[in-house]
């Protein structure tokens, strides 16, 4: 009950989860439906100076919230619009301006809405990429998609699409080499250095790829 009504109180607000932990001063995936559930199935709550600094944002004195909490006096605000989507761009519209924010997320018009695959839908800055090349086939085929979700760590072996200011997005595999992080295009098996320093690429994992 307690991430229901965080949830209900955000989106009253115009709030998503990640914009709401930005706001609060909190790491942006704090509030991330993926942060909720420990490795073993259990339900993680917020300390309480998190829930303070993020009912200070929503302006909702503590005492009001716990009896939100209760059931007292409580109203569930309409889902969203767009809510059970996700945003979905062509590959060849990644390097517009204006389609990621400062932080690598997504956002302004160009977009479009897809139905979501799954649980992704609760992930607020997930996004869907729609292949319109050859260059990266057999791996991803032209005319398929993959899902993204940035709030999610990203580790050797996995997926990732890597994008940045000014940088030729790339989709390919997470290496560990000797000089660092790389990743191994799905175009020609080149392998791309990752930058180290913040703000020159972002690096968002790919969970589901579709023909």
């Amino acid at each position: 009950m307690v991430w229901h009504t965080l949830d209900g109180l955000a989106r009253e607000r115009g709030f998503t989860p990640s914009a709401l932990a930005r706001a609060a001063g909190l790491d942006a995936t704090a509030l991330n439906p993926s942060r909720r559930v420990g490795a073993s199935g259990s339900m993680r709550w917020p300390s309480l100076p998190t829930l303070l600094r993020v009912l200070d944002v929503l302006q909702v004195p503590l005492s009001v919230f716990a009896g939100y909490v209760g059931g007292e006096g409580i109203n569930t605000p309409p889902l969203r619009t767009g809510a059970g989507m996700l945003r979905a761009l062509p590959y060849s519209m990644l390097e517009q301006d204006g389609v990621f924010d400062s932080q690598g997320l997504p956002c302004g018009p160009l977009w479009e809405n897809e139905t979501s695959s799954g649980l992704w839908a609760a992930e607020p800055d997930a996004y869907v990429v729609r292949v319109d090349t050859d260059g990266m086939e057999p791996v991803v085929r032209d005319g398929g998609s993959v899902v993204v979700v940035p709030s999610l760590p990203v580790r050797e072996g996995d997926r990732v699409l890597m994008h940045g200011p000014g940088r030729e997005p790339v989709m390919g595999l997470m290496l560990e080499t000797d000089a660092g992080q790389g990743l191994c295009s799905f175009r020609g098996a080149d392998v791309y250095a990752v930058p180290t320093q913040e703000g020159l690429a972002w690096l968002h994992r790919i969970v589901m790829m579709t023909v």
